[in-house]
C-alpha cells in the first residue's frame, strides 16, 4: 500500500502541486491519514495513470481497515482530506495568484483545481451534451449527471445524523479545509482567492461541478442574502474590468426566478460563450451614451452597452428600479401584491472596449392556474424541465436533471417498438405524443430535438413580454416609458 501512497506523492510532484522540498512532509502526512507506517519516498512511474487510478486503491484500503465507510460520500470526503496534503495553503495560493497577470492567474488556479481533484473532470465528462436549433439560434442542452446521487447507505445514516449549522451553506468561506459530514460534502482541498469588489470583501472560487469552461463563483465573505442593487452592477464590472476574459452575472434575488442558494450573496462567471451573445436585436434605443437593444430571445432581455461605465451603471440601475415597480395587468405582470415580484438577472462582459450588460426581466408571481409560477416553465414541459430557470439557463445553456438519461433511453426503446410498457415513465406520456418523427434523423436525435424544443418553450414561458407582435409592442412600450 505504501507504493500507492508514494504514487500519490509522485502525482503531486508531476502536477506541481508540491515541490521536492515537500516530499518528506507529504509522505508523513499521508501515511498518518492512511494509518500506515511511513517509508522513505520512492518515486513511482505514474505515466498513463489518472488521479482516479492513483487514489482509488488508497480509498479501498481505507474502507478495508474500517477507516471510512464504504459509501460514495465517505470516500469523496476522505479523498478531499488526502488531497489537501498536496494542495497549496490558502496564503501561498493567494501570493501565487496575485503574482500572475489575470489570464495566467485564472489558468493556474483552474488547472490546480483539476489537478487536486476538487474539480472531478472524469465525472463531468459523463454529462450529456447536444444542441437544439431554435428560432433564437442554437441552444446548448446538458443533462447533468456529474454530481453523484446520495448513496442509499448515507441516506439511511442521515436519519441518525445531527445536522450542523457550520458552515452555514455550501458557499461560505468556512468550507475551505472543512472535512465534511453526511449531509455536507468534504472541502478539505477547497481553496478560494480573496478578491475585493466595490471595496467589499469577496472571494473567488471554481464550481466543483463545472457546467461550462472555467465555471467560477464569486461570493461575499459574509453569509448575507442575495440582492440586486446598484452595488451589484459596480461589483460585476469591477470583476470584468480586472478579468476581461471572463463574464460575471447574478441570479435574481427572488425565489422561483433566482438560483438555488438565495441566502448567500454570490455571482457566477467564467471563460465561456453562450447562445445569448449571438441573439439578434429587434429594437434599439439610445440614452445618453448608452445603447439599449431589445433581444430576439425567449426571455425578455435588454442589452446595455457603452464605453462609459458610469453612464451604463446609471442607466442600468434606473432601469432596474423602473422595472421593479412596473405592472401591466394585460399580460399578468404585477410588480407587487403583498410582496415584490419583479427582479433582474444581470450579466456583465467587457468586449472590444465596450462594457456590456444583459438584463433579463423576471417575475416570480404565482396563480391558481400556474402554482409554480406564471413566468416559469409550465406543466406541459415539467417532464423535461420543472426546476428554476437561473442565470446559466437564461443565457441559453440548459441544465437538465440526470433522471433524463435513463428515461430517454427507455423512451427510445418504446418509440423503436422494442418495449411497450410505460411503467415508471408516466410523467412523459403527454410529452411523448409531441415528439416529431423526422425520417432525416434517427430516433435518438428526434428525442433530443423534442427535449430542446420543450426546454425553449419553458424559457419562452419565463418571458415577460412574449416574442410575438403584441409582446414586442408591450416590450417597446415599457422601454419608451422608462426613457421618458
Amino acid at each position: 500500500m505504501i507504493k500507492h501512497l508514494h504514487a500519490l506523492v509522485s502525482y503531486g510532484l508531476k502536477h506541481h502541486l508540491i515541490d521536492f522540498d515537500d516530499i518528506t512532509y507529504a509522505v508523513n502526512q499521508l501515511a498518518y491519514k492512511m494509518n500506515l507506517d511511513p517509508k522513505p519516498f520512492v518515486d513511482q512511474d505514474i505515466d498513463g495513470l489518472s488521479i482516479v487510478d492513483i487514489v482509488e486503491p488508497l480509498l479501498d484500503y481505507a474502507v478495508k481497515i474500517n477507516l471510512i465507510d464504504d459509501t460514495i460520500d465517505a470516500k469523496d470526503n476522505f479523498e478531499s482530506y488526502l488531497m489537501d496534503t498536496l494542495t497549496p495553503r490558502p496564503s501561498d495560493l493567494q501570493k501565487r495568484f496575485n503574482s500572475l497577470n489575470p489570464k495566467e492567474a485564472t489558468n493556474y488556479f483552474y488547472q490546480m483545481c483539476q489537478d487536486n481533484h476538487y474539480i472531478k473532470t472524469e465525472r463531468i465528462k459523463k454529462n450529456k451534451h447536444f444542441n437544439y436549433p431554435s428560432i433564437y439560434g442554437n441552444i446548448d442542452i446538458t443533462i447533468n449527471i456529474s454530481k453523484p446521487e446520495k448513496d442509499p447507505k448515507t441516506i439511511a445514516q442521515l436519519k441518525m445524523h445531527k445536522s450542523s449549522s457550520y458552515p452555514s451553506c455550501l458557499l461560505c468561506i468556512e468550507n475551505v479545509g472543512y472535512y465534511g459530514n453526511l449531509d455536507h460534502p468534504g472541502r478539505s482541498h477547497h481553496r478560494v482567492i480573496s478578491m475585493p469588489l466595490n471595496q467589499e470583501p469577496f472571494y473567488f472560487q471554481y464550481s466543483p461541478y463545472v457546467y461550462y469552461n472555467e465555471h467560477a463563483i464569486v461570493l461575499h465573505k459574509d453569509h448575507i442574502p442575495m440582492e440586486i442593487s446598484r452595488k451589484t452592477f459596480i461589483r460585476l464590472f469591477d470583476f470584468v474590468n480586472h478579468f476581461p476574459h471572463y463574464f460575471l452575472g447574478s441570479n435574481a434575488g427572488l425565489p422561483i426566478v433566482g438560483g438555488s442558494i438565495l441566502d448567500h450573496e454570490h455571482y457566477q462567471g467564467g471563460s465561456a460563450n453562450f447562445p445569448i451573445e449571438k441573439a439578434k436585436v429587434f429594437k434599439t434605443f439610445i440614452k445618453n451614451e448608452v445603447k439599449l437593444e431589445l433581444l430576439v430571445w425567449p426571455l425578455s432581455v435588454i442589452r446595455l452597452s457603452s464605453k462609459n461605465l458610469n453612464q451604463l451603471i446609471d442607466v442600468a440601475d434606473n432601469l432596474r428600479i423602473y422595472f421593479e415597480n412596473y405592472s401591466d395587468e394585460s399580460i399578468d405582470l404585477l410588480a407587487k401584491t403583498n410582496e415584490s415580484h419583479n427582479a433582474i438577472t444581470p450579466i456583465a462582459r467587457f468586449n472590444n472596449g465596450m462594457y456590456i450588460l444583459d438584463m433579463a426581466l423576471r417575475n416570480n408571481r404565482t396563480s391558481e392556474k400556474y402554482p409554480d409560477g406564471i413566468f416559469h416553465p409550465h406543466k406541459d414541459v415539467h417532464a423535461i424541465k420543472k426546476e428554476n430557470i437561473g442565470l446559466i439557463e437564461v443565457m441559453g445553456l440548459a441544465i437538465l436533471p440526470g433522471r433524463l438519461v435513463k428515461d430517454l433511453e427507455a423512451i427510445e426503446k418504446i418509440l423503436n417498438h422494442q418495449e411497450t410498457s410505460l411503467k415508471g415513465l408516466e410523467q412523459y406520456k403527454n410529452w411523448m405524443e409531441t415528439i416529431e418523427i423526422n425520417p432525416m434523423r434517427n430516433m435518438k436525435e428526434n428525442i433530443e430535438y423534442a427535449v430542446g424544443k420543450a426546454f425553449v418553450k419553458g424559457l419562452e414561458e419565463c418571458g415577460i413580454f412574449k416574442q410575438d407582435d403584441i409582446g414586442r409592442s408591450k416590450f417597446i412600450q415599457f422601454v419608451e416609458g422608462f426613457l421618458k
